[in-house]
């Protein structure tokens, strides 16, 4: 343990389980606070939420409540979480759960599949065309995920048919081709 830093078991103010960790001197970061869970005993592995105080009162406030005074050094209580458990805050599933609840995918495996990595892809392809300062921009971004579409056809993660599918969905997102009018107005010129 560092000189200084204490971790202990024990219950917040409105009877909790939590596990306090204090520093005599200067203040806790995420980043030691995550060391000292992690490598300083191993009774201390697991999940943790950390509440946040960022009330008025942390910002000077009213003055009816303001713990930095009371304290020298730092000191932050977290809560433990198991897996699957809800958050003490929101209520909502922690990961690391491994199906998703809506439709029962497994998410350990979410990262192998082609379909899902597409679909991100498509995302990320379609805000980058509308965000887009140039129609060269655009038109890049959009060959940049057939080029994708067309990688995963090669390495036999989609079929022929799958591909040609795609293309069909993402053909809306195709820059239409810049028209050049010439001074007399009669020829154009596609660019």
């Amino acid at each position: 343990m560092k000189r200084g830093v204490s971790i202990q078991r024990g219950y917040d103010y409105k009877n909790q389980p939590c596990v306090t960790i204090q520093k005599s001197r200067g203040n806790l970061t995420i980043h030691e606070i995550a060391d000292l869970l992690r490598y300083e005993d191993s009774q201390w592995n697991g999940w943790y939420v950390i509440l946040l105080n960022c009330t008025e009162a942390t910002m000077g406030g009213n003055g009816c409540f303001d713990p930095m005074e009371r304290q020298k050094g730092d000191s932050v209580a977290l809560y433990e979480v198991a897996d699957g458990d809800e958050c003490p805050v929101c209520a909502a599933v922690l990961p690391p759960i491994q199906y998703c609840p809506s439709c029962g995918a497994d998410w350990s495996d979410a990262e192998k599949n082609a379909e899902t990595l597409l679909a991100s892809m498509r995302g990320e392809t379609e805000r980058s065309i509308r965000s887009a300062s140039s129609h060269a921009a655009r038109l890049a971004w959009y060959w940049t995920f057939i080029g994708s579409v067309d990688m995963a056809r090669q390495m036999g993660l989609i079929t022929d048919a799958r591909r040609q599918e795609i293309y069909q969905e993402v053909a809306h997102l195709k820059p239409e081709p810049l028209t050049e009018q010439y001074d007399s107005g009669t020829a154009s010129k596609t660019l």
